[in-house]
């Protein structure tokens, strides 16, 4: 599963758009986009609805990505946290492989 910077770098990478022609697609600056997905800089509330509505999704579908750490052991989760994980999996390829496209076509 995907970071939360890793996954809208993957989202914005699947449109085809630079971060430049990303951040003008759903009307934020360049800088925030890069910082973002460097992880020098957290995501805020406004940005997570700016990208659902680019998206057309509800904000819900991006947010639960938020707090996903690569380097924690999954021994530790319950099994409906590792169910959580594995359809957060499937809803992450579901907006990198489907919805991805509306920002290509709107923002062009």
């Amino acid at each position: 599963m995907y970071t939360f910077p890793e996954l809208l770098k993957e989202i914005r990478n699947e449109a085809g758009l630079t971060q430049a022609e990303f951040a003008k697609a759903i009307g934020v600056s360049t800088v925030l986009i890069a910082m973002v997905e460097t992880g020098q800089k957290d995501v805020s509330k406004n940005l997570i609805t700016k990208i659902a509505e680019s998206l057309k999704i509800h904000p819900s579908s991006i947010t639960p990505f938020l707090y996903y750490n690569k380097n924690e052991s999954e021994q530790n989760l319950s099994k409906i946290e590792k169910r959580l994980i594995e359809f957060g999996e499937k809803l992450q390829e579901h907006l990198i492989k489907n919805r991805a496209k509306l920002l290509k076509q709107d923002g062009k």
